[in-house]
């Protein structure tokens, strides 16, 4: 055999080896980021709690929490408290600081719709002693590092 019609058909089967080994439109494995599960205690005292939690669009959390003991409210108190279809004493939440809160008690379930921060606190203002929170967070991209 010749020289050159070797180096040929050595180069052939090279390329085809190459291409079985080492696919040529080989898309590396999507790495969908793990759900997060956090744990807060949230003191009954204080309006709201920063959880430090940054969401994005496309996150789901789902948050689940106790009715705490409170004392009242009377009927005609009900009105000033921070959800007043709720029972006092409530886990509430809020996705940014100035907008309306959210029944957390036994739990809820949210798509978030745009950039977020996640808040606590309590539906009431007579409430004393802790609440316990958790907080269960499915990425929809891996959340950015903080320093």
């Amino acid at each position: 055999m010749r020289p050159a019609l070797a180096l040929q058909l050595v180069t052939v089967f090279a390329v085809s080896v190459s291409g079985l080994v080492f696919p040529q439109n080989a898309k590396a494995p999507s790495q969908k980021p793990l759900p997060q599960d956090y744990s807060f205690t949230i003191q009954a005292n204080r309006f709201w709690t920063d959880t430090g939690i940054d969401l994005n669009r496309g996150d789901r959390i789902h948050v689940t929490g106790p009715v705490i003991a409170c004392e009242g409210p009377s009927p005609s108190e009900k009105e000033h408290l921070p959800l007043p279809s709720a029972p006092a004493g409530a886990l509430l939440l809020k996705l940014h600081l100035e907008s309306n809160p959210i029944l957390a008690s036994p739990d809820a379930d949210l798509p978030i719709i745009g950039p977020s921060h996640l808040y606590f606190g309590v539906n009431g203002w007579q409430c004393h002693g802790t609440a316990p929170a958790r907080v269960h967070v499915e990425w929809h991209q891996a959340p950015a590092k903080t320093p």
